[in-house]
Parts: structure tokens; sequence; C-alpha cells
């Protein structure tokens, strides 16, 4: 196919091919390291990581110090009932007026389940964005091999469409000389000019569309709309016709799948989490300060005194409001949830892989057919052209003939688009497509 391609477009093909531009390989490179989604992802995966390294922290020592400075404006007064220092109660007013204190507290959680729960979403966690960014690769290499398909579209039509206005200026002169010799008539002149200007106003039309693809292309690659893009033609495109077909669908080797099953472990976790706030936590605790006393603010920070203490601090959760028995329950209810929509994606990516392999096989055949309809109007093209030149056919027979050609062609090279691109997406369905696009780079 690749040489018939060459035979049909070998009038027009080496000015529009002579400057060295991007293969597809080069703009899936381009687009993988210069698409602005991978930060966006590559960011995702850090974030992972800080939060796993945050759930491990809280399971660590914690020391925090502290330092406050009171003046006891006015103190406060406690009466003393009666015999205790006199037959009457008594008045008094305990403490100083100026009070500084500055320690450190010390805490190491020796046991609480939540948090020992909650460390194990850390790995997960971080492997689900790993596949997030995974699937964001295959996303933005599919939109651009899509994309780079459409320009070399437009340039192969207007590989066509070049080669028949230069065949139509050199009939239009031919007939120009014609008529003035009193040969064809006027009728015959007008209708040349009209396929020409027909195919001029193509021109300028696939040329539009061409420019409006290669800015959609630049888009999709992360490169600036204002940078200067060349496409160079290099696509097997027999390999599209031939790639292998798969008849079962492996679900393990989608990338998708791997993000919905680690969504389902992520959210067990939760639960298990929620879960375990039922039960009691341990900790070990202490303390280290000193603290100043005086009546006077020029004392307020000297003569200080040291205290120290260690302990074990138990919490048994009793009664909440049925707070964490509504969480475990909205939990449970998140997890069906994640389950049933993980069924749901499953039967979707199945239906997927049998609709774009059934657009495969009608792809295929229609550009079958449009290969030979072309090659065959071809030939009856050549034929009434020879007829025409020895006076035989006339020209309405030798238009009808050429126009039935560039029907074709435009069936063709649609055709073939379509063919390109169904076969990415069955590729894309069966979790291949990485490896496909390195076979036609």
């Amino acid at each position: 196919m690749r040489y018939i391609i060459l035979i049909l477009f070998i009038g027009c093909i080496a000015s529009a091919h002579a400057q060295t531009g991007f293969t597809l390989s080069e703009c899936i490179d381009y687009t993988l390291n210069n698409h602005p989604t991978l930060s966006v992802y590559e960011n995702n995966r850090s974030i992972a990581q800080a939060q796993s390294s945050q759930s491990v922290a809280s399971y660590l020592p914690q020391v925090t110090g502290s330092a406050n400075f009171t003046d006891n404006l006015k103190l406060q007064t406690t009466i003393l009932p009666a015999g205790a220092f006199g037959p009457e109660p008594a008045e008094v007013q305990l403490g100083t007026q100026f009070n500084t204190v500055v320690g450190v507290d010390f805490s190491q959680t020796i046991y609480d389940q939540s948090k020992i729960t909650g460390i194990k979403a850390g790995k997960p966690y971080e492997e689900m964005t790993k596949y997030q960014e995974e699937l964001n690769k295959e996303a933005i290499t599919y939109n651009t091999a899509k994309a780079y398909f459409q320009v070399l579209t437009f340039k192969e039509q207007l590989s066509l469409l070049y080669s028949n206005q230069e065949k139509y200026e050199e009939m239009l002169s031919v007939l120009q000389y014609q008529f003035e010799k009193g040969v064809v008539l006027q009728k015959d002149v007008d209708r040349a000019k009209v396929n020409l200007n027909s195919i001029n106003y193509q021109i300028e039309d696939a040329t539009t569309k061409e420019q409006l693809a290669l800015n959609t292309l630049k888009n999709t690659m992360g490169m600036p709309l204002d940078s200067t893009l060349l496409v160079q033609e290099a696509i097997n495109y027999e390999l599209f016709a031939t790639a292998d077909m798969q008849s079962d669908l492996s679900l393990e080797r989608l990338t998708e799948v791997q993000i919905n099953k680690k969504q389902i472990e992520l959210q067990e976790i939760n639960l298990q989490m929620q879960k375990a706030k039922f039960s009691p936590t341990l900790d070990f605790v202490g303390k280290y300060g000193s603290q100043a006393l005086s009546q006077d603010f020029d004392d307020a920070f000297s003569d200080w005194r040291s205290f120290s203490y260690v302990g074990l601090s138990l919490k048994l959760p009793l009664f909440t409001g049925f707070k964490r028995s509504s969480q475990v329950k909205e939990e449970k209810l998140n997890l069906e949830n994640e389950l049933t929509n993980f069924e749901i994606n499953k039967r979707d990516l199945k239906l997927r892989f049998e609709n774009a392999q059934t657009s495969v096989g009608t792809a295929y055949s229609s550009f079958q057919s449009n290969r030979d309809n072309m090659q065959l109007s071809k030939k009856l093209l050549d034929v009434t052209e020879y007829q025409y030149q020895q006076g035989v056919a006339s020209l309405t027979d030798y238009l009808n003939d050429d126009t039935a050609y560039k029907t074709a062609q435009t069936n063709y090279i649609n055709s073939l688009y379509n063919l390109m691109v169904t076969q990415l997406d069955y590729q894309k369905s069966q979790g291949s497509l990485l490896q496909f696009i390195n076979t036609i780079k």
C-alpha cells in the first residue's frame, strides 16, 4: 500500500516534503516531555509520597516546646472555711502576680490502630497516582497521534489537489489555444475553468484546515502555537491494516482497571480506619519545664524552679453521640459504590473493546473498497483521457470520469484516516496503545 500511495502522490509531494519535519515519534517524544499535564501528575505522585511520610510521622515521637507569661492583674480570692486558720472563715489570695513557665512536652504513641491502618494506605495511594500518571501519558499519546494523522490527511489531500490543479491548468491552456483556432467551443473552455476554480477553492479550504490541524497538534503536544511545526510523513500505513487483533480482552492490561483496584483498596483501608476509632489508644507522655514566680516584674524571669513528669495516657472511646458508627456506615456505603462502579467500568471497557474491534473491521473493509475503487476509477480515467486525446470521447465524458476519480481519491483518503483512528481506538481499548505506537513510529 505504501508503494501505491507513493505512485499516486509522486507528482507533487516532493516540494511538500523537501523540508525536514517532525515524525510521529518525535511529536510523541516532544509531548511526553513538554505537555503541561505531566507536571500535574508528577506533583500528585510527590503529594502521595508526602502524605505517606506524614502517616508514618504520626507514629513517631512528638516534641513540642512552649512558653507562657501571665500577669495576674487581680488574683482570685479563695474562702477558707472556719476552723482552718481561725474561728471565722478567711479570705485568701493564693499565687503571685507574675507567673512564667517554659517547658518541653513529649509524647510517643504506643498503640493507635487507626494510625497503624492509615500508614497502610501510603503504598496503594502512591501506586494509584503512578497508574494515573501512566493513564495520562496514554491519553496525550493517543491525542497526539490522532492529531498527527489529521495533519497527514490534509497533506495528502493537498498533494492530490495540487496534482489536479497542474493538470487542469495545462488542459485549460490547450483548450484556450484550440478555441482560438476554432477547434473547440467556448463552453469547453468554461467547463475546464469551472473545474479549475473548484480545485483552487478546495486547495484554499484544505490549506486552512491543515493549519487548524497543525494548531491542534501543537496544542496537543504542549508546543506554543506561535512555534513553527513541520510534519514529516513517515508512517507505515500497512501496519494499520495488518496489526494483530485479539479476540479476547484482558482487563488486567488496562490502566483504568488497575486504578479502580487501587481505589477499592484505599476505600477498604478508610473503612478499617473508621472501625479502628472504636479501639483504645495508649500514649507515653512526659514534660520537663521551669517556672518563675514573682510579685515584682523585675524578678518575673529569674529564680527558676524546675519540674518534670512522665506517664501513660489511655483513652477509651465510650460514647460520641453515634458519630463513629455513622462514619463506619458511610465508609461501608462508599466501598459498596466503589465495587459497583468497578463492575460498571468493566462492562464499559468490554463494550469499548467490542465496538473498537468491530469498527476496525468495518474501517478496513471500507478502506479496501475505496482503495480498489480509486484504482478502478483511475484506469477508467486513463482510458477516457486517451480516447479524448484521440477525439473519440468528448470533453464531457472526460470531465465526468475525472470527477469520479476525484471523488474516489477523497473517499480513499477519508477511509485511510478512519482506519488509522479506529486502529488507535482498538489498541487503546485493549491496553496496547504504547506498544502499537512504537511499531509505527
